[in-house]
C-alpha cells in the first residue's frame, strides 16, 4: 500500500501519523478544500464550525479502532456540504455525496476506488445509517452524533465504536474538559490561536441563539 502522503509509515496496513500532522492537515488542505463548494455558512449549529468539531471527533474516532484517517476527514468535511438550512433534511446527505465524488476526483486522483467508495457512502448515508459497514462510517457517523448525545439523550444503539459510546456519554463537566482539551490541543500544535478559539465560540454562540444563517458565505 502506497501512502497518500509523503513521510507516513504503515504498519498493519494502517496509516499511522501523529495527530497533530492529522489535525494540520484538515485545517490546512481539507478544509480549504471544502470551502470551495460548501453551501454552509462559517458558524452555526450546521455551519463549518460544526464540520470542524467533527472532524476532530473523528480524528480521535479513527485512532481508537485503527482506521486510516485522512478518508475520515473528507468524510467528516463532506458530510453536511450539500445543506441550505437547518431543518432536518434527508436529502442533504446523496446531494454532498455527489458534490463529494466531484471533490475526489479532482484533489485525490490516485485513491483508490474502495476508499472513495467508502467516504461516499458514508457521507450519503450519515442521516440515516446505523449498522457501519467499515471503520470510515463508523467514524463520521458517531462523530456526528456525539453533540446529539450531549445535548439530548445518549444513545448507545446509534454508535459503532467503543470511543464514540465514551465521548458520547460524558457527563456535562467531562464534555467541557474534552473539549477544553482539543482546543489546548490546537493552541499547543500552533494550528489555532487561543483568540481565533474565542472567536469562534461567540460567533457560534450567536448563530445558535438566532438560527444559522445559509444565505450569505463567509467567502
Amino acid at each position: 500500500m502506497e501512502p497518500l502522503f509523503p513521510g507516513l509509515s504503515y504498519k498493519k496496513g494502517i496509516m499511522k501519523y501523529d495527530k497533530a500532522y492529522y489535525y494540520k492537515l484538515y485545517f490546512n488542505q481539507v478544509l480549504p478544500q471544502i470551502t470551495e463548494v460548501t453551501n454552509q455558512s462559517e458558524f452555526g449549529y450546521h455551519g463549518l464550525s460544526h464540520t470542524n468539531q467533527v472532524a476532530m471527533f473523528g480524528i480521535d474516532l479513527a485512532y481508537s479502532i485503527n482506521q486510516e484517517v485522512l478518508p475520515v476527514l473528507l468524510a467528516a468535511g463532506l458530510h453536511d456540504c450539500a445543506r441550505t438550512n437547518d431543518e432536518w433534511c434527508i436529502d442533504h446527505g446523496p446531494q454532498a455525496a455527489s458534490v463529494g465524488w466531484n471533490l475526489l476526483n479532482k484533489h485525490y486522483p490516485n485513491m483508490s476506488k474502495e476508499t472513495m467508495r467508502q467516504i461516499l457512502f458514508a457521507v450519503e448515508n450519515h442521516t440515516i445509517g446505523h449498522i457501519a459497514p467499515d471503520g470510515v462510517s463508523a467514524c463520521l457517523w458517531d462523530g456526528d452524533r456525539i453533540r446529539l448525545s450531549w445535548e439530548n439523550t445518549f444513545r448507545p444503539e446509534f454508535f459503532n465504536t467503543s470511543r464514540g459510546r465514551k465521548i458520547a456519554s460524558m457527563s456535562p463537566e467531562r464534555q467541557r474538559r474534552y473539549i477544553d482539551a482539543q482546543n489546548a490541543f490546537l493552541v499547543r500544535n500552533q494550528i489555532k490561536t487561543r483568540d481565533q478559539i474565542d472567536f469562534e465560540r461567540a460567533q457560534n454562540a450567536l448563530y445558535y441563539y438566532s438560527g444559522t444563517d445559509f444565505s450569505h458565505k463567509f467567502r
